[in-house]
């Protein structure tokens, strides 16, 4: 990692031991890691030059296979770096994709880690071949400008053809979400961090029976079930993809159509594990609220919910009060999907929170009616 804040001594630790559980999850053995502190990156190699020929060292010394940058490499410097270690070299955008593409088992979903993995790697399979042919004339049995063209082009192909698929689906998804909403059922998302028991939520909401693992991002495509709740509300529940910290942009843009589920429902239910330390605490809630805004989810629209809380001694007010909750101004509560502690108490909330939704409108237009007789 190139730790850009040289005043940063605890968020760093937090981000680089989750790229370390990434990692670890592909069956992959960490046996050493490197921090360097620069304002900036260097164009190079993103990391200095002297700090270059120090890994280089370790790489030879232990046998390494495979360096992984917690910080995302442009194409030039993963080239570089390649070259200068002798060894592979990805970044978290690349290893976070590996675990989509291992997880995935739907077409829907290999196609966007497809398309993301594309939109990653093409500038660098671009400038690998231009190096790879530079010194080459096109002839009889060369390998030069010919076959540098024919990977330009089969690799241009192969983007537009998953654009094209991708397109078609997207509007077939479109197309069920506004079938959904003529059924007439609020639709609520369950969204969060990987690994903060939503699948697990989602199951004991709906009593379903869909697939629960300590992997991250086991759920990639969404999932729904409906939930009677009385004679006047039926809810329909989505689980869909899980959140990673410093979520690359062009990873969510890649999952689009799962964030359609997200901007479509009615409310979204932001899970977090009550059990992490309170750092890690705040630095999911900033950012699944950030994350979420950003999708186009209105604020109003978003509950906090602490999962798990039959695993923590400290009560839920005690850990909203050290992770700063009541700035965010937003309806919270505390359940745990495993024990079913609290379920009644958070469907309370999400049945309240519709009717404030529904009303809303209708409050808004009694006041412009007012302000225009008086």
């Amino acid at each position: 990692m190139l730790k850009t804040n040289p005043h940063d001594h605890r968020v760093y630790r937090i981000k680089l031991d989750e790229l370390r559980r990434l990692v670890e999850t592909l069956g992959v053995e960490v046996v050493g890691e490197f921090v360097q502190t620069r304002h900036r990156p260097f164009a190079r190699y993103h990391i200095g030059s002297g700090k270059v020929k120090e890994l280089r060292r370790y790489v030879e010394k232990h046998g390494i296979d495979l360096v992984v940058f917690y910080n995302i490499l442009r194409s030039s410097q993963k080239l570089n770096l390649i070259r200068a270690l002798g060894c592979d070299v990805v970044d978290r955008y690349e290893v976070t994709l590996e675990i989509f593409d291992r997880m995935a088992s739907d077409n829907l979903s290999k196609l966007q880690i497809e398309a993301a993995r594309l939109e990653k790697l093409a500038p660098y399979f671009k400038l690998e071949a231009s190096v790879r042919y530079h010194n080459e004339r096109a002839f009889f049995r060369s390998m030069g400008e010919y076959a540098y063209h024919s990977q330009l082009r089969e690799l241009t192909r192969r983007q537009a053809r998953i654009r094209e698929q991708i397109r078609a689906l997207k509007k077939e998804k479109r197309q069920r979400i506004r079938k959904r909403r003529r059924l007439g059922y609020p639709l609520v998302c369950i969204s969060g961090f990987y690994n903060a028991g939503k699948t697990s939520l989602f199951n004991a909401l709906t009593g379903d029976t869909k697939l629960v693992s300590p992997q991250p991002f086991t759920t990639l495509s969404s999932k729904y079930q409906r939930r009677y709740i009385d004679a006047e509300t039926t809810l329909l529940f989505i689980d869909t993809i899980g959140f990673v910290i410093d979520l690359d942009p062009r990873l969510i843009k890649s999952f689009e159509l799962n964030l359609e589920d997200i901007r479509s429902a009615d409310l979204v239910l932001l899970l977090l594990e009550i059990t992490d330390p309170p750092l890690t605490l705040r630095i999911k809630l900033s950012e699944g609220v950030r994350l979420l805004t950003e999708i186009g989810v209105p604020r109003d629209r978003i509950i906090i919910v602490f999962n798990k809380i039959d695993l923590t001694p400290d009560p839920p007010e005690v850990v909203g009060e050290r992770i700063g909750l009541e700035r965010l101004g937003l309806p919270w509560t505390a359940v745990s999907a495993k024990k079913r502690i609290n379920l009644d108490g958070l469907l309370h909330i999400i049945t309240e929170r519709l009717k404030q939704i529904r009303e809303a409108p209708q409050i808004e237009q009694e006041k412009v009616a007012a302000v225009e007789q008086g």
